[in-house]
């Protein structure tokens, strides 16, 4: 019994010697960011002389260097001269797509996971820290999510929809990325068997009926899951609706800024849907004459077109973010081409910090993770970013960031 006595003490010794290792490292595991000029994210002015303090994986305060006491021992890092930023959101990319189209059909699910880091991991050198994937296969997907999970992998953050769900003959029947589904229970089962596999968010593309996209939308909100929808497109009809039939369906957000009419931006508007416009990437199709002749002759599509939408777009105050879309060849357009989008947002009459809103707030929100991301605030996860440049003067600044800190993980790429 003695013996049984001392090892019972022995192993509550060692127990408790664990619990106080383990507390010493997570009290160690505190970052403070010291002297930069902060923006938010929330639109807010900038503020200069900031302490940005992280404890784990959260901002444990903001505010002015005297006001903000740092623990002893947090690791201090100065930035004064420089600026900090949340991370930024791409709301959308497809990860896995292949550079050639030719090989859609031949690239193995390994390939398509090692393509994806490719690329997750290029966005984090360039202070992107979080993607949202609005369709690919469903095993690299998945593998990704556990490999981040089990800490096997480190890199950004990754929300997918797992497979595109369209129509028999519908836009992306056919790929790998996409299922094919007809009639409102098969949309319902495609939609539970997204969720059982995972994925927090649905991305459904046209040619649907309204009893198809409410069925998917009924179902993925029931889910708890985000909706979103591809905007019309070739995949339309003619007249345009399909983005109708999606926001009144009540998808909660719209991929592309495609032809539509004035009243569907109404309606568009006053349901509060959000819109990832993307539209760098017709800009970059139009250069080189690889947007589908049907639309160009038969439907009379123009850069103007989507220029023109998004305007409109800005006038109704629809919340807009960053998505980027460079599918095939002009997958080599990455990482640039997400700062060519926030670029243009400001050619068509955004300012600077209306850009920067878009690609950390507004990403947040079309996430559905506004409490948690997009904004550097008390609470909230530390994906952050320093640049050394005003942003504000230049976005030419964004893209070359010194430090990236994701979930309190600093990357110091100086």
């Amino acid at each position: 019994m003695r013996k049984i006595c001392l090892l019972f003490l022995l192993m509550v010794s060692i127990t408790l010697c664990l619990f106080s290792s383990q507390e010493k490292k997570e009290e160690a595991n505190v970052v403070a960011l010291i002297g930069g000029t902060l923006i938010d994210g929330t639109g807010a002015s900038p503020v200069q002389n900031t302490t940005v303090l992280i404890e784990g994986k959260k901002i444990k305060a903001v505010g002015p260097m005297d006001k903000v006491k740092i623990p002893e021992g947090a690791k201090k890092i100065n930035v004064s001269g420089k600026w900090i930023l949340p991370g930024f959101i791409d709301a959308h990319m497809h990860l896995t797509y292949p550079a050639d189209d030719r090989q859609h059909f031949t690239q193995t699910d390994s390939l398509a996971t090692l393509r994806a880091l490719h690329f997750m991991n290029m966005y984090l050198r360039c202070g992107i820290t979080s993607v949202r994937d609005a369709g690919a296969p469903v095993e690299p997907m998945m593998a990704l999510s556990k490999a981040a999970q089990l800490g096997y992998i480190d890199t950004i953050r990754l929300f997918s929809c797992g497979q595109l769900l369209t129509t028999t003959g519908g836009h992306g029947d056919g790929l790998k990325q996409s299922r094919a589904v007809d009639g409102p229970w098969e949309w319902r089962k495609a939609v539970r068997e997204m969720h059982k596999a995972g994925f927090d968010h649905i991305k459904i593309s046209p040619t649907y009926t309204m009893e198809e996209a409410k069925a998917a939308v009924d179902e993925a909100k029931t889910l708890g899951m985000r909706i979103t929808s591809h905007g019309g497109g070739l995949s339309d009809t003619t007249p345009t609706t399909m983005t109708r039939i999606a926001v009144q369906a009540g998808v909660q957000c719209i991929e592309h800024l495609n032809e539509m009419e004035d009243d569907v931006l109404d309606l568009i508007a006053e349901k509060g849907v959000y819109i990832v416009p993307t539209i760098s990437i017709y800009r970059e199709q139009y250069k080189e004459n690889d947007m589908n002749r049907i639309l160009i002759e038969k439907r009379g599509w123009t850069v103007s077109l989507h220029e023109t939408l998004f305007k409109k777009a800005m006038a109704r105050k629809i919340t807009m973010g960053i998505g980027t879309d460079a599918v095939g060849k002009f997958m080599k357009h990455y990482p640039k081409i997400y700062f060519m989008e926030m670029k243009y947002f400001v050619e068509l009459g955004a300012n600077p910090m209306e850009a920067i809103v878009a690609a950390t707030r507004n990403g947040a929100l079309i996430l559905g993770k506004e409490d948690v991301l997009g904004t550097i605030k008390e609470g909230r996860l530390a994906d952050i970013q320093v640049v050394n440049g005003n942003p504000l003067k230049s976005l030419d600044v964004l893209g070359q960031p010194e430090i990236v800190i994701i979930g309190g993980t600093v990357h110091d790429f100086k």
